[in-house]
């Protein structure tokens, strides 16, 4: 009997020793810790420091304003604890104020790097950075040497229109943090506005079989037209990015700096790598004027030049419109800072504002928000606005938040135009066989970049001024990537060579009204939703709005004929002007007296010339594209 209740006993024991095992395995590295946070064993407490291995069930205290992040190196995870309070990091890791994010492996890698180099040292990255700051400044420059050559003369000469530029930009940063020093506005946010709606319109199949005496069939009528659009010369011709108020200069290297100064982030699946090390790290605390200026000063020394430098370097070779450099800089200052902390935000706005944009800080009781402006109605944001301008939060924001109205030399506004695709790495999607049916020879197999499709995602929607017709004007505008073109265009082009352009526009158009299957976007996406031509040759559904974008892209590209979209309430199709008019309606605008024939990719097997019948009679509104 005896035996038998060690026997139990030792099975007991076993199977505690195998439950507990997984979660002694679970343990987390401690990467970066503010403030005085200390950790419990055994009724003992002790300050937690950075290296040390913890695990779910560690007890910590984390005082006001202090912070803990983790790395589980098994999951790749970053655990950010911000919430002050005691309980196991478990308990905290499920606050709704702390955050979990998934990191690479060579962003993992680089914190492994970073955490062994011994030559940086923690005190002062970790409290005060105006000490940093000061330190830095009080850096004394060599002696200068009497120049003895025409090299000499010529480097004494480049140190000098150095430290010009050097003094005048300083001069800049510090009217600009004097200024946020000064008190902050209480300010209302104003009611987003919405997209505009439309009724769906069921797509009309013209009840023939294709014969191609039809097309010969048709009327030369000219309908009336309502108006065109004038678009914003932005969309016409795009201005040139913003500049900072004077080129950034490259900052020489230390041998150390070198060697840890490389930090890799993901952006859409593409990894970029930026000069940036432990030691740039801040911990702001308590929300304040004074400290919000402090930690802007302390970015715009030359420790952080090289930082810029590089990211207005990726903008250019990446080729990123103003949006998507904005998203790049989040995403970077994110997986630096953590994501939704107050030290990402102001290096975000930081960088924002030092490359030529429109930033202002916005704060409420316990975070830091940055808002830039924008001359589009971005749908479904709520604005500030701050001198007669749009400013949009980056993140969700809603009520009253306390403004800085400082305003930086020469900084404009964004644009969500985007003249040039992004260059992302390649993560192609499975393929996809688009073919017209009256003309199979008009046959395509083609792969989307789905980095590409994730950036469309999250672009958005908005129109310029008043006019919502401008809306889709972006989406038809922006040219079609690089990739898509180099598989589509020269099979196209081989089987429309040699025909007439109303032959090659007919083969487009049909194409496009049955290689593609129409349906609702309230069915298949809850709502509203634009297509770039991209989006539309890779989901398998698209409506009016798509149909319409992607048509006229083909056009421009593979014809080089000028394009319109024709708006009817509540369906969009296009027009196309011709070298010569052909049968069928067409629109004369008021302007110059230009003559746009109706191509609908939305009326099924209606050739060009041919509206839909409910829209016969109606007088549109032509919305005129750039070739």
């Amino acid at each position: 009997m005896k035996r038998r209740i060690n026997n139990i006993l030792s099975v007991c024991l076993l199977l505690s020793l195998l439950c507990t095992t997984p979660m002694a395995a679970q343990n987390l590295l401690v990467y970066h810790v503010v403030g005085k946070v200390t950790q419990y064993h055994q009724g003992k407490s002790t300050p937690l420091v950075m290296k040390a291995r913890v695990s779910e069930n560690t007890e910590i205290n984390i005082p006001y304003g202090g912070k803990v992040e983790l790395i589980n190196e098994k999951e790749s995870k970053r655990i950010t604890l911000t919430q002050p309070g005691h309980a196991t990091i478990k308990k905290m890791i499920a606050s709704n104020d702390n955050s979990i994010t998934k990191i690479s492996n060579s962003y993992l890698a680089y914190v492994k790097k970073q955490m062994n180099n011994s030559g940086l040292t923690s005190k002062q990255r970790y409290t005060d950075f105006a000490t940093v700051t000061r330190e830095l400044d009080s850096v004394k420059n060599e002696k200068k040497k009497k120049p003895a050559s025409f090299r000499d003369q010529f480097d004494d000469f480049t140190k000098q229109s150095r430290e010009k530029y050097e003094s005048f930009r300083a001069e800049c940063n510090k009217k600009y943090t004097d200024f946020v020093r000064q008190a902050w506005e209480k300010m209302g946010q104003s009611e987003p506005i919405q997209a505009p709606k439309d009724e769906n319109v069921r797509p009309e199949v013209m009840p023939v079989e294709h014969d191609t005496n039809r097309f010969y069939l048709l009327k030369r009528r000219r309908a009336k037209l309502q108006g065109e659009i004038k678009l914003n010369k932005e969309i016409e011709k795009p201005k040139p990015q913003p500049k900072p108020v004077e080129p950034i200069i490259e900052v020489e290297q230390t041998p150390e700096e070198k060697t840890f100064c490389d930090m890799p982030f993901q952006f859409y699946g593409t990894e970029i790598h930026i000069r940036l090390d432990e030691s740039k790290r801040i911990n702001l605390g308590k929300i304040s004027p004074d400290r919000v200026a402090d930690a802007l000063q302390y970015f715009s020394t030359k420790a952080y030049d090289n930082l810029l430098f590089d990211c207005l370097k990726i903008r250019k070779e990446r080729k990123l419109c103003d949006w998507a450099y904005l998203l790049m800089l989040k995403e970077l200052t994110d997986q630096f800072c953590g994501p939704n902390t107050n030290e990402a935000a102001l290096l975000l706005g930081y960088l924002y504002y030092q490359s030529g944009y429109k930033v202002r800080f916005g704060h409420d009781d316990n975070r830091i928000y940055v808002l830039v402006a924008s001359d589009h109605i971005i749908y479904g944001r709520g604005p500030y606005i701050i001198d007669d301008q749009y400013f949009y939060p980056i993140e969700d924001v809603k009520g009253y938040l306390y403004i800085c109205k400082a305003a930086f030399p020469k900084e404009r506004t964004l644009s969500l135009y985007i003249p040039e695709q992004p260059i992302l790495d390649h993560n192609d999607d499975e393929g996809r066989t688009i073919t017209s049916k009256y003309y199979p020879e008009i046959s395509i197999k083609v792969n989307i970049n789905k980095n590409l499709l994730d950036f469309y995602e999250n672009y958005p929607s908005s129109q310029i001024d008043d006019n919502f017709l401008t809306r889709w004007a972006m989406y038809a505008n922006t040219p079609m990537d690089s990739s898509v073109q180099a598989q589509i265009y020269p099979v196209l082009r081989e089987k429309l060579k040699g025909l007439s352009e109303l032959d090659a526009a007919n083969r487009l158009l049909d194409f496009v009204q049955n290689g593609l299957v129409y349906e609702y976007d309230d069915k298949v996406w809850g709502g509203d939703r634009a297509f770039f031509a991209e989006e539309t040759l890779h989901y398998p559904f698209c409506d009016c709005e798509d149909r319409s974008i992607l048509y006229t892209r083909l056009v421009r590209d593979l014809l080089g004929l000028d394009c319109a979209l024709v708006y009817y309430p509540g369906h969009l199709a296009t027009a196309v002007k011709f070298t010569e008019l052909p049968d069928g309606t067409y629109y004369t605008t008021k302007n110059d007296g230009l003559n746009y024939t109706v191509c609908d990719p939305t009326y099924i097997n209606a050739p060009v010339g041919l509206p839909m019948t409910q829209y016969k009679d109606t007088a549109p509104q032509l919305i005129r594209l750039k070739k």
